[in-house]
């Protein structure tokens, strides 16, 4: 998949689960919705500047967008590290306390599982 297509899908992918409409994701942006579709849907080439408005507007890292979604087809010796960068561009943007947070959280899950 080609880089444009690949951002715009994770644009949409994280404007959707943060519940955005296209509508209010353009409105924090300054873009009108049809400009925004289009990008989503990777037939726009976009610049740095309009990116970081996206990014910006959506709080997260440009990991969260330039990395491909992981899809488990890759090869099993790779998955490990591939989930691990996933993981730190996920927490890139995020401050101290919301990953001691996140890893608390882990913690306690996996101490659960264990218990089972």
């Amino acid at each position: 998949m080609d880089l444009t297509k690949r951002v715009g899908m994770n644009i949409r992918a994280i404007r959707k689960a943060q519940k955005l409409t296209i509508d209010e994701l353009a409105e924090k942006c300054d873009f009108q919705a049809p400009y925004l579709s289009d990008v989503e849907r990777g037939e726009r080439n976009i610049t740095l500047q309009t990116l970081t408005k996206i990014l910006d507007a959506l709080k997260v890292g440009p990991g969260s967008v330039l990395i491909p979604e992981f899809s488990g087809n890759e090869d099993p010796e790779n998955n490990k590290d591939e989930l691990l960068k996933l993981l730190m561009n996920t927490l890139e943007d995020k401050n101290e306390d919301d990953i001691r947070m996140i890893l608390n959280i882990s913690i306690e899950i996996f101490a659960r599982l264990q218990k089972n």
